[in-house]
């Protein structure tokens, strides 16, 4: 950890931007009803006496902490400007560009239901690949969702990472100079939001795009790996082409994910160090499974009042099983068909896929697997981001008043709980 605010904050510019962007677009929520419908000047007035004070700060004698109280201010007051001119209407929009994109997708349909001829399996293997659900068992996604993992099935961050990772350890064999890295640039790039179209361009693997876009361009500019800076951008990039995207549950799943997997994967991956290659492989999985569920389940709780008992070891199990599978489906995908090894391919795709589903039907129909029902308030999911920040600042700082802090406020939520 940095050791100061300082340091966060000149090396997380993007990330209190957001924060300071999104704490004024909700005070302008919340008192939305108080605008009058003028929304449009009194942006532009907004914006006029922003800018002019931004202009003029250089100017005046003012200390650090003034000065940055007024950019504050000035960041607030442009989430004003984002809710009055959005809150009826997106402010941006693109095209959704059918055609080719189109010709791929129903390409790649009917090459997976050439290889795949179970009907199931092929339905499974096309939602997995290309988010298609139409043909798939109702009964399998109940069953993914009611154990934690639908997210599996769902185009999401983790299906581009396993490209993006791919495409980029191909890519960097390519000569480091200029002319060559813009062509590694361009590919990346087209590549990902071509997969991104194919899949619909559903909001999971849009954020999931957006993500690794400004990850990759920032690592072609040389700047400085700062995820927290890309998940910010990320979410002020959504804000602009649709605000009201911040109440969706699967925005507010994913970031949380990220963060968690972010800020606690690498504390817990250091606590137990392992020199066997298999055994380090598992416990790193089940360090990423335990960083996500602990920043995810109080929005679980909050919105379905409801999770998982064994949504750790259904994670653990099947985040790795699911991901070999995918590989093997994008094999078989731009592997030709003259190929006589596709045919083949396909029919071990096919039984993986009624394996995979038979081991999740048997676990979520054991009594074990029943849903744990626990409701949270809002009040409570607040609380309890605040003591997971104090027990992150505690696992890096080791300071016991850290510590001391986060047991006050747990055990405030438990008397909240106690006595509602």
């Amino acid at each position: 950890m940095e050791k100061s605010l300082a340091h966060w904050k000149a090396e997380h510019p993007l990330l209190f931007i957001s924060i300071s962007i999104g704490v004024g677009y909700l005070i302008a929520n919340y008192f939305g009803d108080h605008y009058p419908s003028l929304n449009y000047t009194i942006a532009f007035v907004i914006i006029l006496i922003s800018m002019s004070a931004l202009l003029c700060l250089p100017l005046l004698p003012l200390k650090k902490w003034q000065q940055g109280i007024i950019i504050l201010f000035i960041l607030i007051s442009w989430g004003n400007v984002i809710y009055l001119t959005t809150h009826k209407q997106n402010l941006m929009w693109l095209p959704f560009p059918n055609g080719m994109i189109g010709d791929i997708r129903i390409w790649m349909m009917q090459k997976i239901d050439k290889h795949i001829i179970d009907k199931q399996a092929s339905g499974f293997a096309k939602a997995l690949l290309i988010g298609v659900k139409s043909d798939i068992d109702k009964n399998i996604i109940k069953a993914y969702t009611q154990l934690g993992i639908i997210h599996i099935i769902a185009i999401s961050g983790m299906h581009l990472d396993i490209i993006f990772k791919n495409l980029v350890f191909v890519t960097s064999h390519l000569p480091r100079k200029m002319f060559w890295r813009f062509i590694e640039l361009a590919i990346v790039l087209i590549t990902v939001w071509i997969y991104t179209f194919i899949a619909f361009a559903s909001p999971s693997v849009v954020r999931a795009s957006i993500f690794f876009s400004l990850f990759f361009v920032g690592t072609f500019l040389n700047q400085p790996k700062y995820t927290l800076n890309c998940i910010a951008g990320g979410i002020l990039v959504i804000l602009f082409f649709d605000i009201h995207s911040i109440y969706h549950i699967g925005l507010q799943l994913s970031y949380a994910a990220v963060i968690g997997i972010h800020l606690f994967y690498p504390v817990f991956n250091k606590m137990l160090p392992m020199d066997n290659p298999i055994l380090s492989w598992m416990w790193s999985n089940l360090c990423i499974t335990l960083s996500a569920q602990l920043t995810t389940l109080p929005i679980l709780l909050y919105h379905f009042h409801q999770t998982s008992t064994l949504v750790i070891i259904s994670n653990f199990m099947m985040v790795p099983l699911s991901t070999l599978l995918l590989y093997a489906l994008i094999g078989l995908v731009i592997m030709p068909n003259q190929v006589g090894f596709s045919l083949h391919l396909g029919g071990q795709i096919q039984s993986y896929i009624n394996v995979l589903n038979r081991l999740v039907l048997y676990f979520h129909q054991n009594p074990i697997g029943t849903p744990l029902l626990i409701q949270m308030s809002g009040r409570m999911v607040v609380g309890y981001y605040f003591w997971l920040l104090f027990v992150y600042i505690w696992l890096y700082k080791r300071k016991a008043k850290y510590l001391f802090y986060s047991l006050v406020i747990i055990t405030l939520i438990s008397l909240i709980k106690l006595f509602p």
